[in-house]
């Protein structure tokens, strides 16, 4: 007798875990997000930056969604949010972009410091200072109409992979004389204090570079504000509903304000 009341209960919990499944409530629907990767030092993906999770996670709750994270090189990731794959996360504004793809209220501000070996004299204060510099740039990354005009004739571009450590290898190695370096951190000394123990950490330096750090000049050379993104034929809803959870957000205090160094 006690083995057949087992037997029921075991019917009756599965009876019970099928019915809810049928008819319980609606899972949240799914929409693939499209965040540009990045590689550690052995070309494997790195996670997404905590700080960007974060939000990821904030949006999720807030729109009721789930992302489905699709991971690809920028400029894959700009040409599928184009073609309505899905929507992007993580992008700026220039005028090319803005003719192909919806922008969202700005979630966040990146900074962009100008990183440079140790011994190096430049000095920013402008982007003037940079006029016949090699300056890196990760493959991509554009920095707005005025200075993607200038890429090329005013300073030259070394195209970077997204890899920090083979970036910084290039500069050490006086491969070229800046990079560009996006970060949250709007503390020169910080970023400075951060790069440096990567570089100790991750063992980079050649024997040859041993003697050699890198420094961040004391001004970013540009704050960056960074959207969602959609095409202009898709998911045009979803960054309405984003922008109202960025103001909301704001009003809680769940999202930070913006925030812009003076120039």
């Amino acid at each position: 007798m006690f083995v057949v009341k087992k037997i029921y209960r075991f019917y009756l919990l599965l009876s019970l875990t099928l019915l809810a499944s049928v008819s319980g409530a609606p899972s949240a629907a799914t929409l693939p997000l499209l965040v540009a990767e990045t590689r550690d030092e052995r070309g494997e993906m790195a996670p997404i930056r905590p700080e960007n999770q974060k939000l990821i996670d904030y949006f999720e709750k807030a729109l009721e969604l789930q992302f489905e994270i699709r991971r690809y090189p920028l400029p894959r990731l700009v040409e599928s949010v184009k073609t309505g794959e899905g929507i992007g996360f993580g992008l700026s504004k220039n005028k090319d972009r803005l003719s192909s793809m919806r922008f969202s209220d700005a979630v966040f501000t990146d900074f962009v410091w100008v990183v440079a070996r140790s011994d190096a004299t430049i000095q920013f204060n402008s982007l003037q200072d940079l006029q016949g510099k090699s300056v890196g740039i990760v493959r991509g990354i554009r920095y707005g109409d005025e200075i993607d005009n200038k890429r090329g004739s005013f300073f030259k571009v070394e195209e970077d992979q997204p890899q920090t450590s083979s970036r910084l290898k290039k500069l050490l190695s006086g491969r070229m004389d800046v990079l560009l370096f996006n970060s949250r951190t709007a503390n020169a000394k910080e970023l400075e204090t951060e790069l440096n123990q990567y570089i100790k950490d991750k063992k980079i330096r050649s024997p040859g570079q041993i003697n050699y750090t890198v420094k961040v000049l004391n001004k970013p050379f540009l704050a960056d504000d960074i959207h969602f993104v959609s095409s202009l034929q898709n998911n045009l809803d979803v960054i309405e509903r984003i922008n109202y959870a960025i103001l909301k957000g704001r009003k809680s205090g769940e999202l930070p304000a913006l925030f812009k160094p003076a120039r």
